[in-house]
């Protein structure tokens, strides 16, 4: 029996060049606004990273029997993704900062403090203890869980 076109078959559809030539400036473009997206996020994560930078010695740092006994406090406590931020005085500000200088793929936790005395950082690893001096500006990095703070910072409340 002969098979009739028409008869209970559907058409087979063919996509012809102007389909593919289609699909490809879509997926160009596409493509290119990914790009142009990915340039100006780097740039404004680098910028970031470079306005953020801190270079200075170590903040002291104690094990926390020293720092108890010492009778040193930090009562201002605030809680910054999944770290715990203690200080005994001044303000903080805190970023997330893309690694590898605003061009890596994740980010570190990074905190100033205008004067904090006394710091507390607890992260996923454990609680770290540093001792700035009274009134000096600190900055405190978490990378993969560990802190690393520095003396110095910009962070400053200026009034009006």
């Amino acid at each position: 029996m002969p098979i009739r076109p028409g008869a209970g078959h559907s058409r087979v559809r063919r996509f012809g060049l102007p389909h593919v030539i289609g699909a490809l400036v879509i997926s160009g473009i596409f493509v290119a606004v990914l790009a142009f997206n990915f340039t100006q996020q780097r740039g404004a994560s680098v910028a970031l990273a470079r306005a953020w930078k801190i270079d200075g010695p170590p903040c002291p740092s104690l094990t926390r029997a020293e720092f108890e006994a010492k009778g040193y406090k930090a009562p201002k406590t605030f809680d910054y993704d999944d770290l715990s931020m203690a200080r005994k005085a001044g303000n903080a500000s805190c970023s997330d900062i893309q690694q590898n200088g605003g061009k890596g793929v994740f980010h570190d936790q990074e905190c100033q403090f205008t004067g904090p005395a006394a710091l507390i950082i607890t992260t996923k690893k454990g609680a770290f203890f540093y001792v700035p001096e009274v009134g000096q500006p600190a900055t405190v990095v978490v990378h993969d869980g560990t802190p690393q703070c520095v003396l110095g910072g910009k962070f400053t409340l200026k009034d009006g």
